[in-house]
């Protein structure tokens, strides 16, 4: 089985104007260099690619026998790249004598559909705006393979292709604010071929570590769809229910990176035949059946055919965007940040859950391959200089240990466990702070007593998502950026500050009931954001204050539906702030759909029209509740703050939307314009 020799990219990375970063994944290890050339238009749509004299720093990360990462930094040899220009790139690979460029892999193609350039142009390219002009972004979260609807990718790349020549509107930068992989929910037409390619990919260098973290008895559920429940729940000590096919080796992790973003790897599935009908699983043993008693079992294996295609029909609509998916990464400067999803659910959701799961061998190994993959594919390009040698270390010692007893193995693991820096300031114009709410948390182990009725029942408390060392380690990096307090700050948080509690009290009073006696309700919430713990956000609106921006933008994902929030908040010493909020999920995931997706759209509007232009209040006090209502804390609490909140309608009336979409926000004359991008376009300014 041959694999493609560009497993994955070109992605443009990390961009300013020292300095360019672009990463690919290659099956074999190559020489690399880079040529940045600047367009100028010379009529008659007829360019002039001027090549700029540049240095290009290849580093490269062995991942697997088959598996090469590389993050290629580009420096011009005198002073920044020009401002407010039309750049494009190309690459070389050089084996022995033999050099080829992206032309070589039919990649700048126009007339070829999996071309990665726009237009008439003849390389892929990227802007710098200058320092005084506010870039256009594009944001969203969540997308999985088999989710349902449009890839709204697909609405990202057009938007590009019609814009890619007018730098006004061009969008600057594309933030993925979590989930880009769907590490606990594999569709089942997924999992032979993310085993089979992970393999191919790491070869057998995991296999001897999984021989001693699961038992033989139960190690052929590995290669079974539907058969890793089990493991997940009772071995590695995880909370979801939907584990049936979870990723457990660095390789698959791996896999799945590569399907979410290359058409090259559904060609190498379909030559090597790795895509399975039902029927075939079912002949080959690759099905597990949980019940064991007969007439169960034909029901069971009904039920599991019917998901199974489903799944693959929504696969293939997937791959469809792939090659949209690729050109929008290749021509847009990326940065990603990880959520629950791209290592598991309810990663970190509590004390509890992360003390199991790091004293569970399986599960602390999982833990380590979804980081590790998360940081070759994600994190290393968001802030290279984050990444020092002794990391580049101890994950290679992690990856290339054979035995989990081995010294190289263990250190490599805790120091991936312990990393908490992959926050990260991008340097987009105004700056952007990326908050990892994931692995900074705080805990209070102490369980909360909660009244039902005449009962008293404990629950586990809600996290501090960035604990105050947290906050201090993203203050420092946000000072030595160079951003100025009195000039606007954006902020991503994968988890929204201010949430929507009419989606919230609507799925506690008419969905949940359902889901209880067994309907088949889809949707996606849970209580692990921000204003369930009032000290966390407190923190968060103190932190923010300190900072002293002009106003801050909030851009967030993770929730399933988007939104358009303004706060503006009071502080008891008379002082006052305001913030922007912006949400877009899911960029491939409806989960509000079919009657009930109705019912809450019908919900939603009918609230908003009933107040219209109309405000909610909130306050804080001493201890920390956050309290619905101007002024309304306990008379015997200190009032902290106070706020105002207003949820901006779209054009159809409603205060969100729960169809795919991904945000663009631009600056159109001091004033923020927020569209989302979809099949059919909503959008909504905010002075």
């Amino acid at each position: 089985m041959k694999l493609p020799s560009i497993l994955s990219g070109p992605i443009i990375r990390r961009v300013d104007p020292s300095s360019v970063y672009i990463w690919i994944s290659l099956s074999s290890n190559v020489e690399i260099d880079a040529k940045i050339f600047q367009i100028e238009y010379s009529g008659d749509e007829k360019y002039q690619y001027i090549p700029l004299r540049t240095h290009t720093e290849a580093n490269t990360f062995k991942a697997g026998d088959n598996l090469y990462i590389y993050l290629l930094k580009i420096s011009p040899d005198h002073s920044h790249f020009p401002p407010c220009t039309l750049l494009g790139y190309d690459l070389f690979f050089k084996k022995g004598r033999k050099v080829r460029t992206l032309d070589s892999y039919n990649l700048l193609d126009p007339e070829n559909p999996r071309s990665i350039v726009y237009g008439n142009l003849k390389y892929p390219s990227f802007t710098i705006n200058h320092e005084s002009e506010p870039d256009n972004l594009l944001y969203g979260s969540c997308r999985k393979p088999h989710g349902q609807g449009d890839d709204a990718l697909f609405a990202a790349d057009v938007l590009v292709e019609n814009k890619h020549l007018d730098l006004t509107e061009r969008p600057n930068a594309l933030f993925l604010m979590g989930d880009q992989i769907y590490a606990d929910d594999v569709a089942d037409p997924l999992l032979p071929i993310i085993t089979e390619l992970g393999k191919e990919l790491a070869s057998d260098s995991e296999k001897d570590k999984l021989n001693e973290l699961i038992p033989e008895n139960l190690s052929p559920r590995l290669q079974q769809v539907n058969g890793r429940q089990f493991l997940i729940e009772h071995l590695a000590n995880f909370s979801t229910r939907k584990g049936d096919n979870h990723l457990i080796a660095f390789g698959e992790y791996a896999a799945t990176y590569l399907f979410s973003w290359s058409p090259e790897i559904w060609d190498y599935i379909h030559e090597n035949e790795l895509l399975l009908s039902f029927k075939q699983l079912k002949e080959s043993d690759k099905i597990h059946l949980k019940l064991d008693h007969d007439k169960k079992r034909k029901k069971e294996l009904s039920r599991l055919e019917a998901r199974y295609e489903e799944q693959m029909d929504n696969v293939r609509d997937f791959v469809v965007s792939l090659s949209a998916a690729r050109r929008l990464m290749a021509n847009t400067p990326t940065y990603m940040i990880f959520d629950d999803h791209d290592l598991t659910d309810d990663w970190n959701i509590s004390h509890k859950w992360t003390s199991a799961v790091r004293d569970s061998s399986l599960g602390k190994h999982i833990i380590g391959n979804g980081l590790a993959a998360y940081w070759l594919f994600q994190g290393w390009g968001n802030e290279p200089d984050n990444f020092d040698r002794e990391f580049v270390k101890e994950v290679k010692s992690y990856l290339t240990s054979s035995s989990i007893d081995s010294a190289g193995y263990k250190a490599g693991l805790n120091h991936l466990w312990n990393f908490h820096s992959w926050h990260f300031i991008a340097p987009t114009n105004p700056k952007t702070v990326f908050l990892d709410t994931r692995t900074q948390r705080e805990f209070d182990p102490r369980p909360e007593a909660v009244k039902l009725g005449s009962l008293i029942e404990e629950t586990t408390r809600t996290p501090v998502l960035i604990s105050e060392a947290g906050w201090e380690d993203i203050s420092r990096k946000l000072l030595q950026s160079g951003w100025r307090r009195k000039t606007p700050l954006n902020i991503v948080s994968p988890a929204p500050f201010y949430g929507m509690g009419l989606i919230e009290s609507f799925l506690h009073k008419y969905v949940y009931p359902f889901k209880v006696l067994g309907f088949p309700v889809q949707t996606t919430f849970d209580f692990d954001g921000w204003k369930y713990n009032g000290k966390g956000f407190h923190a968060f609106i103190s932190q923010v204050a300190s900072w002293d921006p002009a106003y801050s933008v909030l851009l967030s994902g993770d929730v399933h539906f988007s939104s358009s929030v303004k706060s503006d908040v009071q502080w008891s010493s008379g002082e006052k702030q305001s913030f922007y909020q912006f949400t877009s999920s899911p960029i491939r995931n409806e989960s509000f759909t079919g009657l009930w997706g109705v019912l809450m759209k019908s919900v939603l509007w009918l609230n908003a029209s009933k107040r219209k232009e109309q405000s909610l209040y909130r306050s804080c006090g001493e201890t920390y509740n956050l309290t619905l209502g101007k002024s309304e804390v306990n008379p015997k609490e200190q009032l902290l703050w106070e706020e105002s909140i207003q949820y901006y309608s779209f054009e159809d009336g409603s205060i969100a939307e729960t169809k795919n979409s991904i945000g663009y926000l631009k600056v159109e004359k001091s004033r923020l314009e927020n569209t989302l991008l979809m099949t059919v376009d909503y959008g909504e300014n905010v002075e």
